[in-house]
């Protein structure tokens, strides 16, 4: 199993090396969770191992896109792992082409293993936007809510159905406020009961 002296060296290699047993090696262990010693299954060649590879991306939160693509250089199959980084929850993408598809996702695969440790070391926690973001969905779903059901003829008729309903806008109003807090506390406001 090849060692690295820095995660960099270790995405490189994610990228460049041949996909052959080491690499597949590598894949089965650190991306598939497996324990050293076993039969190693070959993603790169097999599709039927390759499907279990997606499905264990799947897993993991990584969505898994193919594109063919054909042209002068010839024809060749571009993979496409779509993941949320861990900390401050930005989308990433990670790219591989190959000769076929069972190779591009196994090659993706990897460099996304080592994208996202290196993603996860260097990852600031969310800044004072992404806490924005948040108050501002949290209230647009709430008056969306707001405005579809309030009045609404059937929950008027149904008495159980309008206290589930208050309950939740009550739940909802409570989650935006705490959103709000937490807008506050990040960037560093006074909190409003401090507020004449």
């Amino acid at each position: 199993m090849a060692s690295f002296l820095s995660s960099n060296d270790a995405l490189e290699y994610a990228r460049t090396a041949p996909l052959d047993e080491e690499f597949v090696e590598a894949v089965e262990r650190l991306v598939m969770g497996a324990v050293p010693g076993g039969a190693v299954p070959d993603y790169a060649e097999d599709w039927d191992e390759a499907e279990r590879l997606i499905a264990r991306l799947g897993d993991q939160g990584v969505g898994v896109r193919f594109e063919f693509v054909a042209d002068e250089n010839g024809q060749r199959w571009h993979s496409y792992l779509d993941w949320q980084e861990p900390v401050s929850h930005e989308w990433q993408l990670t790219e591989a082409e190959e000769m076929t598809a069972a190779q591009a996702v196994t090659r993706a695969a990897l460099v996304w293993y080592y994208q996202q440790e290196i993603a996860a070391a260097s990852a600031q926690p969310p800044d004072g936007w992404a806490y924005f973001e948040v108050v501002e969905r949290l209230g647009m779903a709430r008056d969306m809510l707001a405005r579809s059901l309030d009045d609404h003829p059937v929950l008027v008729e149904e008495a159980e159905m309008m206290a589930r309903y208050q309950e939740l806008l009550e739940k909802f109003n409570a989650l935006y406020e705490l959103a709000n807090q937490a807008l506050d506390q990040r960037l560093g406001a006074p909190a409003r009961s401090t507020m004449h």
